[in-house]
This record gives C-alpha cells, structure tokens and sequence, in this order.
C-alpha cells in the first residue's frame, strides 16, 4: 500500500500549460534516413525521430527511435522545463507508452498538459513515419482492486499544508495516512518560494526579528478586517517556530532580504526579512516532508484521488479514494485533514465563480475536493468564499527579469480601454499584488502603459537601475539565493543585470508584431490604433502636469513626471500568474471545519488555501504569506486532531 518508494524519483510540480501541448503542425520535427511517405497500415519507416512540444515553462524534445513494427524506445533529448517540476514524471509516462505500444495511456496525475505535450510530440514522429495512427491509440484496460484500510488519521492533500498536518500529527503519536492525487508531491507549497516568520533562530542570529503585530495588521487591514484573527494570531506567533521546525525536519531555508521579487516598495514597507526562501526549491523540500513522515511510521500514497468523505450518523469514518489501477480504496479513519488547496484547476468552477478570462491555475490538480467533501459534510463551505492570487501582471509579453519587463515595473502614465487615467501610478506599480489588484478591477482586466523615448534612452544608457534601482545595498554585497518555481533567485546577479546598459528596442519591435506593444507617432494615432476615446485628452492633461511639476489630479510625486513626447509606445497590460484560490471552507483556530452555525464538526479539519480565515478579497503585500499560513494552519490541524485521539 505504500506508494512512496515507487515514486519518490518523480519529483514535479503541477501547472497549467502556458500553451495547451504542442500539435503536429506545431512541433518542429526532423529525423535520419526517412521521408515524408504514407505507409501502409500497421508498418512504419524505421528510422529516429525527433518533436519539440512546448510544457508549461519551456518545451520538451524527445527522440523516438522505431522499427518498421513498433515503438522500441523513447528519450527526452532537452528539457527547458522548469527543473523538478514536471521533468521527471514524465519519465513513467514514457515506459508506460513503450510497454503497451500505445499513445492512449492516461496523463500524469497533475501534469496533465505536460503529458499531453509529449504525447502529441511522439504522435508526430509516429505520423511522419507513416504510422496508422489508430494502430497505436489502443486503450489499456484497467482492472482495479477494491481495498480497506484503518488508520486513525487521514490527510486529504499531500502539498505543504497537508505535509504539515501529517507530519506534526505523526510526531504527536497519531497514526497517519496521507493521500495525494499526483504521482509525486505537488501543490502549491512545491512552487512558492518560501514562508514568513516572526522570531525564527536565523532571525534572532541575525538580529532582523519581526514584531507579530505588523504581521497581524497585515493580514487584518488587506482583509478589511473580514480575517479570523484568532487563528492568524497562532499562526503568527508560531511562525518563527514553524521555520525552525521544517528545517529540524530536513527543509533547508535560508533568510531572504526584503525585495528579493524586485520590487521597489517591500524595500520601505518591510520592517525587516519576512521570506524564508527554499534553498533547493520547494519539491524539495516537500518530498523532505514525505520522507520524514514514513520514516516516522506515517503512509504516503500517491496517485491515490480522494472522490468522497465518508459519514456516518453525522460522524466523520475516513474517505474513499481511486487508487492509480483504478481500484477503490476505503481508509477508515477517527480524523480527516482537508488540505488539498482550492480550485483553481478547475476551469469549469473558476468561470463560473470569477467570470470569463480568468483561466485555470498553475496547480492543475487543485479542483476543489477539499470545498466538495467539507460541503457534503455539511460545512460552512463555499467557492463563494474564495478570492484568486494573481501573482503580478503580463506586461505585454515581455519577459520578466528582462530590461525591458524591469522597465516597465515603474510608474509612466496608465490609462484604462478607454484612455482615462484612473490612479497614481505610483501607488501600485512597485507592488505585484497591488497591480494585479488594480488591474483586474478595471474593464476587460486590461490597462495600457504609456511610455516615449525616454524610458528606451535611459535603459540603453544605464540598465533598467537608472529608472528605479531595485536592487541596492546587501541585496547586491550580500545576495539571497534561493529557488523559486524551480528557477533560483539570486539578488546579485538581478543587480548585475539591473545596472547593465541595454537595448531594449529589439525587444520592443518583437512585441510590436506580436501586436501586445502599440507604437504611434502622436497621441492622436494612438488613440485611433487603440480605439479610445479619451486617450488624446488624457494625455493633454498629463502633459500639462508634468510641465507643472505637480500631480494634482493623482498626487504621483513629481520625479515620475515625465512629459510624453515623440513616438509613443502602449503596452497591453493584464493579470497574469494565476497561482490559485485562497479560501473556501470556514474553520476555527484549532483548524476545526464549522457547520453554518459556528460549531466544530467532530473529526474533521482543513489547512491551508483551501480555507477562510486569512484574506479579504486580496493576498497580502508581503513576501511568504500563503506558504507560511500553508504550514501554520497545517500544524496546527495535525496537532488539533492527534490531540483529538486522546
């Protein structure tokens, strides 16, 4: 029944596809001693084959190798996919296609667009060497085995929150089972890039502790006061622990400088580091987790999909789940951790519950179990009640880290699809949160930023640290270095880049033909490009500001203000980096659920985003807020429902 060793080596995490996989017109292909010829049903061209599809943050080329009967093996020859994330797993995927001869095996748990990537990519070698394609879409049968099993504790969700919860109740005496959807550990935990703390012993030796209260009133005042501060208030003042704890359980962390993200205002609003960063990123990390749990005597199971909560005269009796041969697995159990991170991979909910265009998130296996199985148990639970994280905004395509992205991370004029100016820039562009916030509240969740020539003089003659310099002080002498969504933060090389002189133009022309930069020779063909009506005006009146040298329609300060003159460049501006849902199930501060009364029901629990408590209708403005609340509200479930045993 343990599933641990099996696939401990497939460490990835889940995220939506920036592209849905690659079709056959789309992958670039070649091969060695074949042609383009139609063959006859059931023989193939001998020869090997390469396809490039394109994964979630890169592409992926495989190399096929075929006789005239068969596929006899497959390779991944490049990955610039993100590292851990998603790499590996598929590597199951490809013994299961070369055992069975088929192409019609079902995607990796989790990874769903990455699998279909590469699936589609080994049809297109099988097309070019004039494969019958129906000879290898054959269905594998799957004959499950119904089991049983007893435990008294079962954990529903194996990313942090849910790592936390088994864990800690594991080292309280209870005896434990964690369940995860995916082959290997995933969630959203996997993908962070590390969690705050108030007091943890690296703080302390340090001297950069942080008051809980401002922590406090960060959550409480973005919440407009809507946030459960009795359950934040355990969180906080356990967090400095918390730290301490995952790093005696294996987790290697490290604390990170204020604006470590590259924005400009965490440098003034933080009183000092709140981030903990990943040092080996948090699959890492969270695979640590799992192997301390079985090294304690817990059970992990992966590619075992929770379907439902089973009750019993009002009372919790374990879960049922699909097991990876398509058996039932019953679990009984005195406790139930729901811990298994929002919705927001669930398409269908996400536009039914926050419109159109907001798309799926980056954990594909986040559908929202955990909400369905509180609510069946007659919770105070709702997808009413979440809230989406956008992690930032699109700034036309341009890539971030790039001089041209880092750029535009600074306040000229925006304007909404209408031309009218609608806040002080400088009020939100120095914040990711913030600007996703503001975005998304305008028409169609689009802006556009309205620089000249003078934003391109400057980054070509001083790098983009002559507009705003991010990066100062110990973020460049003494750089934190740690992994974020598989790709390492290092303040010293982004300090580097920051003060290189660039030419940003090549960068600009290639989005102008993509069509996300708009480039016009006065305000008046801008406006007529773009169709606003109010853009010629609104530019008029910024003008007239910045010749003044006062913002006394916005209050921007006047270092921001800078005339728009020459040829004008619009960038198409819109939320991007859809991490989540936060919210959903109501618990107390023991991480009880609650019936729509208030009152706990017996024997079950839930962790992590997933539930109500800690925001409003927006993320915090601060570095490690989810992760942290992640494995706090973890903690303190698996120690609420060990304790429950007794």
């Amino acid at each position: 029944m343990n599933h641990f060793s099996k696939r401990a080596a497939a460490a990835f995490l889940v995220m939506a596809l920036l592209t849905t996989g690659c079709s056959a017109n789309e992958a670039s292909t070649s091969s060695d001693s074949v042609s383009e010829s139609t063959q006859s049903k059931g023989t193939l061209k001998a020869g090997t084959y390469t396809a490039t599809g394109t994964g979630n943050n890169g592409t992926i080329t495989v190399e096929v190798v075929l006789s005239e009967t068969k596929i006899e093996s497959i390779k991944i020859l490049e990955s610039t996919e993100t590292a851990g994330l998603g790499d590996k797993a598929l590597e199951s995927l490809i013994e299961e296609v070369v055992a069975n001869q088929t192409i019609a095996v079902d995607t990796v748990t989790g990874a769903t667009n990455s699998s279909s990537a590469l699936l589609t990519a080994i049809e297109t070698c099988l097309t070019e060497a004039g494969a019958n394609i129906e000879d290898f879409k054959t269905e594998i049968a799957k004959v499950g085995i119904d089991e049983e099993i007893t435990t008294e504790i079962v954990v529903v969700g194996g990313g942090a929150s849910g790592s936390a919860a088994a864990l800690q109740a594991v080292q309280d005496g209870a005896k434990v089972t964690l369940v995860e959807m995916t082959a290997s550990p995933a969630g959203q935990g996997t993908m962070a890039g590390g969690l705050f703390g108030t007091d943890s012993t690296q703080q302390q030796e340090q001297g950069k502790t942080v008051d809980g209260k401002w922590f406090y009133d960060q959550f409480v005042d973005t919440s407009n006061y809507t946030a459960n501060g009795g359950l934040l208030s355990k969180v906080i003042q356990n967090s400095g622990r918390t730290v301490d704890w995952l790093i005696e359980n294996g987790v290697n962390l490290i604390l990170a400088h204020p604006s470590t993200g590259g924005y400009e205002e965490h440098k003034y609003t933080h009183p000092n580091s709140t981030i903990h960063g990943y040092v080996d990123g948090g699959t890492v990390a969270i695979t640590t987790l799992h192997e301390q749990i079985v090294a304690l005597g817990g059970e992990v199971l992966y590619s075992t999909k929770a379907t439902d909560l089973m009750i019993e005269n009002g009372e919790i009796k374990g879960i049922q789940a699909e097991k990876e041969d398509g058996g039932i697995l019953t679990i009984n159990a005195d406790a139930v951790i729901l811990a298994t991170g929002g919705f927001a991979g669930n398409e269908e909910l996400v536009t039914k519950y926050f419109g159109e265009g907001v798309g799926k998130g980056r954990v594909a296996t986040n559908i929202g179990t955990g909400i369905e199985m509180a609510i069946s148990a007659g919770a105070a639970a709702s997808y009413e009640d979440a809230i989406t994280m956008h992690y930032g905004v699109n700034r036309g395509g341009s890539s971030w880290g790039s001089a041209l992205n880092s750029a535009l991370i600074n306040p000229f004029l925006f304007v909404d699809v209408d031309g009218n100016r609608f806040m002080n820039e400088e009020s939100f562009i120095f914040e990711p949160i913030k600007t996703s916030n503001v975005i998304k509240s305008l028409p169609q969740m689009t802006a556009y930023e309205i620089f000249d020539q003078t934003m391109i003089d400057i980054v070509k003659e001083k790098g983009a640290a002559g507009l705003t310099d991010v990066y100062t002080g110990e973020l460049a002498t003494n750089p934190t270095v740690f992994i974020e969504v598989g790709h390492e933060v290092n303040t010293a090389d982004a300090a580097k880049k920051a003060h290189t002189p660039t030419d940003i133009m090549p960068d600009i022309e290639a989005l102008i033909e993509a069509g996300s930069i708009i480039t016009a020779n006065s305000p008046e063909e801008l406006a007529e490009k773009l169709g606003m009506a109010h853009l010629v005006d609104t530019i008029a009146r910024y003008n007239e500001l910045c010749e003044t040298g006062e913002d006394t329609d916005h209050f921007k300060s006047s270092k921001y203000l800078d005339k728009l003159e020459g040829t004008l460049y619009a960038v198409k501006t819109t939320p991007s980096v859809f991490l989540g849902t936060l919210g959903g199930i109501d618990i107390n501060d023991n991480a009880e659920v609650l019936d729509p009364n208030g009152k706990a029901i017996k024997g079950l629990y839930a962790a992590g985003s997933e539930t109500n408590g800690a925001y409003g209708n927006s993320y915090v403005f601060f570095e490690g807020g989810t992760l942290g609340y992640a494995y706090g509200t973890g903690r303190i479930a698996g120690a609420s429902a060990a304790a429950s045993l007794k």
